[in-house]
């Protein structure tokens, strides 16, 4: 990239926010590699895979996990949302753009950015932990710590022997099904 059109445009100040960009499923970090690679660090300041912590079962114990929060999707943080959205487009190689291509990257909306930052911390590099859950006589979810607490109420579905939930969050304009991963009072974890 020419360094003057670079510096051209670091004129025009627009604050940093993140963006959300769409890529293949399981591709997420090839993705973000290929970004790191390729497109100049002076257009991007951050590049994340959100992450979530979950247990799994296996021979009658629990073992920590991370998968994927968002699977096809990544997060970058820049101020210079257009140049980026440019310089992506000249490469079929890097992720598709969410929304319409003309429009260029898709900024997080503050209502999103306050749930994403509330489970992975303010510069989305930490993992959502386990929420310790306590459940009733019947076995369902009555309270929690960690980032199911503000959701309880919205569970559509538990599996406490799989140790997560889902709940519907409002999140990205619409209600999203958001699996938490859980933990029960005096799990090993």
């Amino acid at each position: 990239m020419n360094q003057k059109y670079i510096e051209d445009c670091m004129e025009v100040r627009i604050p940093p926010r993140w963006y959300v960009m769409r890529t293949i499923k399981g591709k997420e970090q090839e993705a973000a590699s290929l970004l790191d690679r390729r497109i100049d660090h002076t257009l991007w300041q951050s590049c994340r895979i959100l992450k979530k912590q979950q247990l799994f079962r296996t021979q009658g114990s629990y073992l920590l996990s991370r998968k994927d929060m968002f699977p096809g999707y990544i997060f970058i943080y820049t101020e210079f949302s257009m140049e980026l959205a440019e310089e992506l487009k000249k490469s079929r190689k890097f992720p598709q753009l969410v929304g319409n291509q003309l429009d260029g990257l898709v900024p997080v909306e503050e209502a999103d950015l306050y749930f994403l930052e509330n489970v992975c911390g303010k510069n989305l590099g930490h993992d959502m932990g386990l929420s310790t859950v306590q459940v009733d006589g019947k076995g369902c979810v009555q309270s929690a710590n960690g980032a199911l607490k503000p959701y309880v109420g919205r569970i559509i579905r538990q599996r406490l022997r799989h140790r997560y939930v889902t709940a519907e969050v409002p999140l990205f304009n619409r209600c999203e099904n958001v699996l938490f991963g859980i933990r029960m009072e005096g799990d090993p974890i």
